[in-house]
């Protein structure tokens, strides 16, 4: 959350301090120190939350000078709007949601985001994520909390639900075995270590369910012995590229997700070779 000026957080007591009476149900305005922390830091993720949708602060003079507590509101309305939204999204990927196996990710979709619709707060409490997303995403959830973070990490998930879900389940599950045959109990990103597989697969002309053979290998080591980093991340950013267009109508979002991966899968492929990736 963007920083305040001593000023701009004394406008937010009396919001506070109403959020109290709130909590307290009214009967008691006494809070501990700690609550009233929380409570501030309530408001602030909701004022956050309506800049945010302004895009701009300066937007905020041309619509008539909003004050501190109208900018509370109208953001608090944003977060349980965006909540609802979320959940619906979240059903909606579960349908089909497919763990391949793995023990964190199955938990923190089937267990952990039922646990944080039932218990988020967004009156008393937005900027609380709850759930620990054990499952780590290609993207980081860096900088952000309580709604924000299950909207980026759900859909983060969702990319990864696609890409994975366009090869048959059987040899995606073959290439994670192949990578750690203990896959199903770690704590590491099952998306990207597919992704390396299928963009290795390519550079080295092999079909996929084909399996690698020496003479694979050897084409991959001759070729990165040859091209600078810069050269290999190039053409691993070409074939994915090429991989989305053709199997995923260009999605953009996709892409730009996926190619996150690209400057490690480069820097493995030079400084390693053909053992940077368990090829099957």
């Amino acid at each position: 959350m963007e920083m305040r000026t001593e000023e701009q957080m004394e406008e937010l007591l009396p919001i506070v301090a109403k959020l109290c009476r709130k909590y307290t149900g009214g009967a008691n305005t006494s809070v501990t120190y700690e609550k009233a922390q929380e409570l501030m830091e309530a408001v602030l993720y909701c004022i956050c939350e309506y800049e945010q949708e302004q895009a701009f602060l300066h937007a905020l003079a041309a619509e008539g000078g909003r004050g501190p507590e109208q900018m509370y509101e109208e953001g608090y309305q944003l977060v349980v709007r965006k909540v609802k939204k979320m959940r619906a999204f979240y059903n909606h990927l579960s349908k089909n949601f497919c763990s391949y196996g793995c023990r964190n990710y199955e938990d923190v979709m089937r267990k952990g985001m039922p646990e944080f619709f039932r218990r988020y707060d967004a009156r008393f409490a937005p900027q609380k994520t709850i759930l620990t997303l054990d499952y780590p995403t290609l993207l980081p959830m860096d900088g952000l909390a309580g709604v924000d973070a299950i909207e980026q990490y759900l859909s983060c998930i969702s990319l990864e639900q696609k890409f994975l879900g366009a090869f048959d389940e059987r040899y995606v599950c073959r290439v994670f075995s192949a990578y750690d045959w203990n896959y199903k109990e770690k704590f590491f990103n099952l998306c990207g270590i597919f992704l390396k597989n299928v963009l290795g697969c390519i550079l080295m002309g092999k079909p996929f369910p084909d399996s690698t053979t020496p003479e694979h290998l050897e084409r991959l080591e001759q070729w990165s012995s040859e091209q600078s980093d810069e050269k290999i991340q190039d053409a691993l950013r070409r074939i994915l590229k090429r991989l989305v267009e053709e199997r995923f109508q260009g999605n953009d979002l996709l892409f730009e997700y996926l190619s996150g991966m690209i400057s490690d899968l480069a820097f493995e492929i030079k400084v390693s070779g053909s053992a940077a990736v368990s090829w099957i």
